[in-house]
């Protein structure tokens, strides 16, 4: 019993200590003075970031490194650029030919049995040959050739459409 008793005495006076401590104020408030004013507290900024590059790779250089350098012209020999040109002009066949009078293609075959389009201006040959003519029954090709004077000369070549035995 003593401990209930003690209980409500404690109770009671933390109850009239918190009355006590709020603020009673005998003003009449004007009608929009009852909204409570809200204060922002002051935001710190951050410092504002800084990139040290010291020590760090540079993010927009390239990974592989290029040389810039005029480079010395050397008498290696590129690989050429099609298939048809890894090869010499007698080692093709020509086995169709197809269209009318204004615009014709070819089919000619090496002797790996693989057959590649022709058209004018396409290029054949180890010799930098070019397609001048598509004709219903053969190719013309022209190869320029460099003579010791200089001057460039030009070799006609011209591979016949075969028809095999069989055919007239």
């Amino acid at each position: 019993m003593r401990i209930l008793l003690a209980s409500i005495a404690v109770l009671w006076l933390s109850v009239s200590i918190s009355i006590a401590a709020l603020p009673q104020s005998t003003e009449t408030k004007a009608p929009g003075a009852g909204v409570a004013e809200t204060k922002i507290p002051d935001v710190k900024t951050a410092p504002a970031y800084k990139y040290n590059p010291i020590g760090k790779p540079d993010p927009f250089k390239p990974f592989i490194e290029q040389d810039l350098s005029p480079k010395k012209k050397t008498e290696s020999k590129t690989l050429p650029i099609s298939p048809l040109q890894r090869e010499g002009i007698d080692n093709f066949r020509l086995v169709g030919v197809s269209g009318d009078n204004h615009h014709r293609i070819a089919i000619v075959q090496d002797v790996k049995g693989k057959s590649y389009p022709i058209f004018l201006g396409t290029y054949i040959g180890q010799k930098g040959g070019r397609v001048v003519e598509i004709l219903p029954d053969r190719i013309i090709i022209e190869e320029k050739m460099k003579v010791e004077d200089k001057q460039a000369k030009t070799k006609r070549l011209t591979i016949k459409l075969r028809k095999d035995e069989g055919e007239e």
